[in-house]
């Protein structure tokens, strides 16, 4: 082997491969520290492509999720209202029974209107205090709503809610409940009937509240399952198998120390050949 001094190739080489090692080390340092098995596009750039994808399908199906329980906790507010109005408005119709009967004095009809004008009052209120982020919910406003149920465009779903105002609410040829008049006994069996369609009307909503409710509860529970497919799908892409890095970290600390070594000695080469020119002069 030629012994020379200008040039030391054997310590140039164990540099070069120590540095190597020592960028292998401190990447899987980070990828310890972060738990990742990709930090950096270098490491997986295509990987990092998917894996990005899939976290952002995911934040997608949590969005949709807050989203559709925000559409069920709505619909929760409206179909309470609107068992408070059904007993306002049976109520109501109790009390036309009861003015339509023969038994009754002018009197005593002139106290039943005045109770169901109470009753019509505090369905009036109810109308207009049945509320959820400030938006009434059965004035009548709250109408074809859309809600993003999922991560992609198109993903929605509609909510209808009608109007529980006693003007609102009756028969077409009978009237309102607003003009509902118990003081004659036509009127209280006008009442009736307006009252019987009153209710009619307001079970109607409430079936479509609890169908929708349904739908969105089932709509969720599919949600958070996609939610979880989609997070392990980006695990196994994204995430570090610390067994396995661990073992790459021990063979390049072992490695990392035989290089050291290595270049350790090829400097000693070139002081044996600085020694023995010092022995020569």
């Amino acid at each position: 082997m030629t012994t020379a001094i200008n040039n030391n190739t054997s310590g140039l080489f164990s540099s070069t491969q120590l540095q190597k090692t020592n960028q292998s080390l401190l990447s899987s340092l980070e990828k310890f520290a972060s738990g990742n098995r990709i930090t950096k596009a270098a490491d997986d750039a295509s990987g990092l492509v998917i894996a990005d994808a899939l976290g952002s399908q995911a934040r997608g199906f949590g969005i949709s999720i807050r989203n559709a329980n925000d559409a069920v906790a709505i619909a929760q507010v409206a179909d309470g209202a609107l068992g408070q109005a059904s007993e306002l408005i049976t109520s109501i119709r109790v009390q036309a029974l009861q003015a339509a009967n023969a038994s009754q004095s002018p009197s005593s009809r002139e106290a039943i209107q005045s109770n169901i004008q109470k009753s019509l009052e505090q369905l009036n209120s109810l109308s207009q205090t049945t509320t959820y982020n400030g938006q009434r919910l059965l004035a009548g406003g709250f109408t074809d709503k859309t809600f993003q149920i999922g991560p992609t465009a198109g993903e929605t779903t509609t909510l209808n809610l009608g109007s529980i105002q006693p003007q609102q609410l009756g028969d077409e040829q009978l009237g309102t409940l607003a003009e509902v008049n118990v003081l004659t006994e036509e009127g209280a069996q006008a009442a009736l009937g307006i009252a019987d369609a009153a209710l009619a009307q307001v079970d109607a909503m409430r079936d479509e509240v609890g169908a929708r409710q349904n739908q969105l509860n089932s709509t969720i529970s599919n949600l958070a399952t996609s939610r979880i497919n989609t997070l392990a799908a980006e695990s196994v892409v994204r995430d570090l198998d610390l067994a396995e890095e661990s073992t790459n970290f021990a063979t390049m600390e072992s490695l990392n120390k035989a290089q050291i070594f290595a270049a350790t000695q090829a400097n000693s080469s070139k002081k044996n050949v600085i020694n023995l020119l010092q022995g020569l002069f």
